[in-house]
């Protein structure tokens, strides 16, 4: 598609298993039909965005994120892009992508803080503690008294 091609130089730019995964969230992108209300905006936040976004977040829910946030911010992206500034300066656009980015980054801590917890839970519930009461330490049975 000619949209593609906004953000085929920040894709040749990545290492292979980011291409490979942004590859196939544009392709994820492209099919919604969501992308065709916008997809100007929404090829242009990608290009913003990618180098920022990790890349193993699941790709519908990036997706998702990545079309709610255009179609909810499309004026404000569209008043940046259509003002002359923007022509002088094409990083004023990072103005309202970071939004997206730390939207993105924060919601990928929360679930790696639930990955943590449940790893913790299971590695807890694998763990095999013994104790001997307190208290009497003269009748420890593993007491060495050499």
């Amino acid at each position: 598609m000619v949209h593609r091609k906004i953000i085929d130089p920040v894709l040749s730019a990545l290492g292979q298993d980011r291409a490979d995964y942004f590859n196939r969230l544009v392709d994820r992108v492209e099919r919604d039909p969501r992308t065709e209300t916008a997809p100007n905006l929404v090829y242009l936040v990608l290009r913003e965005t990618i180098p920022y976004l990790p890349a193993d977040f699941p790709q519908e829910d990036l997706a998702d994120r990545l079309l709610d946030f255009v179609i909810g911010n499309h004026e404000r992206l569209n008043r940046i892009i259509h003002d002359r500034r923007y022509i002088e300066d094409p990083g004023r656009l990072a103005e309202v992508t970071k939004e997206f980015v730390l939207q993105v980054l924060a919601s990928a801590m929360d679930q790696h803080q639930v990955n943590e917890i449940q790893a913790a839970k299971v590695r807890q519930a694998k763990t095999y503690r013994f104790s001997y009461p307190d208290g009497d330490e003269d009748d420890f049975p593993y007491r060495d008294d050499e």
